[in-house]
């Protein structure tokens, strides 16, 4: 009873902004910086965007490799991929200029399925399907944060919908949306 009544005062007092206002900070700070030195503010956020999408999937998927290979399961396997050259009309106009182009890679199932959680939190929200113990219910802070991670991963959702190339594999799709699934699951017992 205490315990949730702390947590309840920690996220709705003052606890709550410290957070807040780091983050505000920060990015007003590196946003001056970029502008600071003739950059706009659409590259700065590109950079902001890419930097959490590199941290939450090829980082955790470099985590676990390294972390197969400490336990002696398997060996590292590096290999060499040829770079996708764009392809540019007669005016240099790049039409998928900003499109990701996704393949079978592990990387797009961790990047899909934190998506797909994110946008599960959501939905679980707006249908009211989230079991609430007294006071303690899904409050702003976690519609903003998740509202905030999938305006982050807006490449991958266009991925979710898009084909060919720029489409996320149907593979891809199930391997997340089943992850997705048992997390959310597991989160919600």
């Amino acid at each position: 009873m205490i315990q949730s009544y702390l947590l309840i005062v920690l996220f709705q007092g003052p606890g709550l902004w410290i957070p807040i206002a780091l983050l505000v900070i920060y990015s007003v700070h590196t946003l001056l910086e970029y502008l600071k030195i003739g950059l706009s503010i659409r590259y700065w956020w590109n950079n902001q965007r890419m930097s959490i999408i590199t941290t939450t999937t090829a980082w955790f998927i470099g985590f676990l490799s390294a972390m197969v290979k400490l336990a002696g399961i398997s060996d590292n396997v590096f290999e060499i991929t040829e770079k996708e050259l764009s392809s540019s009309d007669a005016d240099g106009n790049d039409g998928d200029a900003g499109r990701f182009t996704f393949d079978e890679s592990p990387v797009f199932v961790v990047g899909t399925t934190i998506l797909l959680v994110q946008l599960g939190a959501m939905l679980i929200r707006f249908l009211r399907l989230q079991p609430t113990h007294s006071e303690n219910g899904c409050g702003i802070g976690e519609f903003i944060s998740s509202t905030y991670v999938v305006v982050c991963y807006f490449p991958y959702l266009k991925g979710l919908f898009g084909s060919g190339r720029h489409g996320i594999p149907l593979s891809t799709m199930c391997k997340s949306a089943i992850l997705a699934f048992v997390f959310v699951n597991f989160c919600r017992k």
